[in-house]
């Protein structure tokens, strides 16, 4: 019987595996803390354990692994116009939901200040250190590891529809904006594949539900080059590129492909029809998640099973690790989270046997 480890780094190879790997994604305190107390695990080690997870990269906070930044703005409230708005590290001002679950960009600081002026934060080298720790005390997991998102970044500087007139009007400053954000990632990966983690986890939001968010020849424009260095500095160092987009990007998966991705994420099944990516682009590609949150919370354990037994059948036997498409939503209830694991439990050993 293969360990974690083995098992997901076979997948990632798509080579024959006794399993299909399991992940989660839960990082809301209200999923997470109804999923622990049902299953009577307090210790989030033991949880993981009760579900089979094959990776790590969660910490006890339930934030992820990574090498932080220490920014010019000190994160904190402020009062706006009467509002009171979070400020991030980066300066960008959000607003919260009553309630504390959504929150929203409302003050860019590239709307006000010049790009070349901006301060951008510095890479927390001294970091490495718990990264390198954090492997040791897993060696038996598939590590995995965050590095910035430049794109999701730049639209918060900017603001959405300030980056993509910049884009067709200014591409020079969204060239200079890009070079100093893919410059932090690039660093952060290679500080994270030298501490040993398995996998380097990027990328961006760039689909929407039925469409990209930018068109494909812009995303070759100002992105597809960058993620290709991004790659290689990944790749020198003996580590997975793990790529992140949610929503529609078909049109773009033939260009990760050749930028170097070794898993794409989460393939969202209410966006994509997951068979027929796997069909396309399983002899190069691996993939993770095609668990639809969207639909999760809405579902009779007998359908979540139904679900997981799909997702097995049309991604597997291998290159393929099953987990929610995305962060379980608050209000899923805790029988269906626990359905997807039991009934992986189940079905994901039967779906590798020759």
């Amino acid at each position: 019987m293969m360990g974690p480890r083995e098992r997901c780094l076979r997948a990632v190879l798509r080579e024959e595996v006794d399993r299909i790997p399991l992940n989660i994604w839960i990082e809301r305190p209200e999923p997470y803390g109804s999923l622990a107390a049902r299953l009577g695990e307090s210790d989030l080690e033991r949880l993981l354990r009760r579900l089979q997870v094959d990776y790590r990269g969660f910490l006890p906070n339930i934030s992820s692994l990574g090498i932080g930044l220490r920014g010019a703005f000190e994160p904190g409230w402020v009062e706006v116009g009467g509002r009171r708005l979070w400020r991030d590290q980066w300066g960008v001002l959000h607003a919260t939901s009553s309630d504390g679950r959504t929150s929203m960009h409302v003050v860019h600081p590239l709307e006000s200040t010049d790009a070349r002026e901006y301060p951008f934060p510095e890479v927390r080298e001294e970091d490495f250190a718990a990264v390198e720790k954090f492997r040791r005390e897993h060696e038996s997991y598939c590590v995995v590891a965050y590095a910035l998102q430049p794109f999701e970044t730049a639209c918060a500087l900017f603001g959405y529809n300030a980056l993509y007139r910049a884009m067709l009007k200014e591409p020079w400053k969204v060239d200079y904006v890009l070079d100093k954000l893919f410059a932090i990632a690039e660093q952060q990966a290679a500080l994270l594949a030298d501490a040993g983690v398995d996998q380097v986890y990027s990328g961006d939001d760039v689909g929407a539900q039925t469409t990209m968010l930018i068109s494909p020849q812009l995303w070759r424009r100002f992105l597809k080059p960058r993620y290709e260095r991004l790659a290689r500095v990944i790749h020198r160092r003996g580590a997975f590129f793990h790529f992140h987009s949610d929503g529609w990007i078909e049109p773009i998966v033939p260009d990760l492909i050749e930028v170097g991705v070794d898993v794409l994420e989460p393939i969202q099944p209410e966006c994509m029809d997951v068979k027929r990516i796997k069909e396309l682009y399983g002899d190069k590609l691996s993939f993770e998640g095609g668990l639809g949150v969207q639909r999760l919370p809405f579902l009779s354990v007998e359908e979540v099973v139904g679900e997981v037994k799909r997702l097995i059948e049309n991604l597997g036997p291998t290159g393929y690790t099953l987990r929610p498409s995305h962060t379980i939503l608050p209000g899923t209830p805790v029988e269906n989270i626990i359905a997807v694991y039991d009934a992986a439990a189940r079905y994901a050993r039967r779906a590798s046997r020759p």
